[in-house]
């Protein structure tokens, strides 16, 4: 009498040699998939943790308050004309800790610019992404024969703008005006940069 499972065995035995040639021909074991490294550090980490650390108890000066009289439209028909014309230049008001934020990294800016001298929209974007600032589209602009390039950034996070320009090129017998750069608030009509003009 035969055995109903030596076809089974025979099947079995035959299936695991087939597995055993196929394994034997993989070659080695792919290598694990390398870590991903850890970003590398914010080289501005030390100067923003500095910024936050020096600005965290800023209070305003005595000379920077303005009392709600000082605001009030001036009396003067002309004058009263003026200030209407010219309030597409109205800025928010800065907290005292938001002023100081701006002017450290106003200052940062200007050294920089005074190390580096840049002539071209191309060399100031460079310069300011270099010092960790996200520059977009229309942050950085043209400069012309009296003054150099220029830019507007929100400070990442909670701001404020900083705003200004690299040196002017020398004129012929003049010196070049000097690079500047300044903290102020966002402009009423939207963004760091100010406004075309009035009406």
């Amino acid at each position: 009498m035969t055995s109903r499972t030596a076809p089974f065995r025979g099947t079995a035995a035959a299936l695991s040699a087939a597995a055993a040639v196929l394994l034997a021909g993989c070659g080695p074991a792919p290598a694990p998939e390398p870590r991903a490294e850890a970003p590398a550090a914010d080289p501005n980490a030390a100067f923003l943790a500095e910024v936050a650390a020096r600005c965290a108890t800023a209070t305003a000066s005595p000379t920077a308050a303005t009392s709600a009289g000082d605001a009030a439209a001036p009396a003067d028909p002309e004058s009263r004309k003026y200030a209407e014309n010219h309030a597409y230049r109205q800025q928010t008001e800065l907290s005292p800790a938001a002023r100081c934020r701006g002017e450290a990294h106003a200052a940062r800016i200007r050294a920089e610019l005074a190390a580096a001298p840049v002539t071209d929209p191309a060399g100031l974007t460079a310069l300011l992404r270099g010092l960790g600032y996200p520059v977009g589209s229309g942050d950085v602009y043209e400069g012309n024969a009296v003054q150099g390039p220029g830019f507007a950034l929100l400070l990442p996070g909670a701001g404020p703008c900083v705003s200004g320009r690299a040196a002017a090129p020398a004129a012929a017998g003049a010196s070049p005006a000097p690079a500047r750069a300044e903290a102020h608030g966002v402009y009423l009509e939207g963004g760091c940069r100010e406004p075309a003009g009035g009406h």
